[in-house]
C-alpha cells in the first residue's frame, strides 16, 4: 500500500501527470484499477481488524487515505481526466465510440463470416452496438487516448479490466457488513 498512496516516502512515481498510476501503454488501466481495488480492500481489513493506521517510512496513512487514493483512481477512469472521457464504455457523455469489440463493431442484423467482418473493423462509422459496462484500455502516459477501432492497444476492453472495475466501484459505494458494525 505504501507504494501507491501518492504521498507516501516510497510511493512509485509512475504516475501520468494527473496521478494515474502507470506501468504499461498495452491495457493501462489494469493496473490503475486492480490496485485502486486492493486499496479498497486493504482499507475494509484495516476497519475490521481496528488497525486504525499504517507507517510508511514514518509517515501514518488511514484506512480513509487508502479509500481517497481508490476514489482517485476511479475518477480519472470515469471522467475526471485531462481527455474530459470515460474509459468505461456507456459512463457518462463522452466515452469511446470505436471500441475494438466484436460484438460492438458489427450491427447485430449482419449476415456475415469471418472474412467479411473485417468491412466492420476497418469502418470509419462508430460501433453500432454501445458495450455497455466495458473498460477500454485507456490513455498513453501522455494521457492522449486515440479512439479508433484499429487501435487495441487503448481501444480493446477484457474482462479482466472490467471484472476488477466492478469489484472497486463496489467497494467504493459500500463497505463490508462486517466493517460497518466497527464504525
Amino acid at each position: 500500500m505504501c507504494g501507491l498512496l501518492p504521498k507516501s516516502p516510497t510511493a512509485t512515481s509512475s504516475r501520468t501527470d494527473s496521478g494515474l498510476i502507470w506501468i504499461t501503454q498495452w491495457n493501462a488501466l489494469q493496473h490503475p484499477v486492480a490496485s485502486a481495488f486492493l486499496a479498497v480492500v486493504y482499507s475494509d481489513y484495516m476497519l475490521t481488524s481496528k488497525t486504525g493506521k499504517m507507517t510508511c517510512d514514518g509517515n501514518e496513512y488511514t484506512p480513509s487515505d487508502l479509500r481517497k487514493f481508490a476514489m482517485s483512481q476511479a475518477n480519472y477512469v470515469l471522467g475526471d481526466n485531462p481527455a474530459k472521457m470515460s474509459y468505461l464504455v456507456g459512463y457518462g457523455d463522452k466515452y469511446p465510440q470505436y471500441v475494438h469489440h466484436r460484438g460492438a463493431s458489427i450491427p447485430t442484423d449482419a449476415d456475415t463470416n469471418c472474412k467479411e467482418g473485417w468491412k466492420y473493423l476497418d469502418s470509419t462509422e462508430p460501433n453500432p452496438n454501445v458495450a455497455t459496462g466495458a473498460l477500454v484500455g485507456g490513455p498513453f502516459l501522455n494521457e492522449t487516448y486515440i479512439d479508433s477501432r484499429n487501435n487495441s492497444i487503448q481501444g480493446e476492453p477484457t474482462t479482466y479490466n472490467s471484472a476488477v472495475i466492478v469489484g472497486l466501484l463496489s467497494g467504493l459505494v459500500s463497505t463490508s457488513s462486517v466493517v460497518q458494525s466497527f464504525t
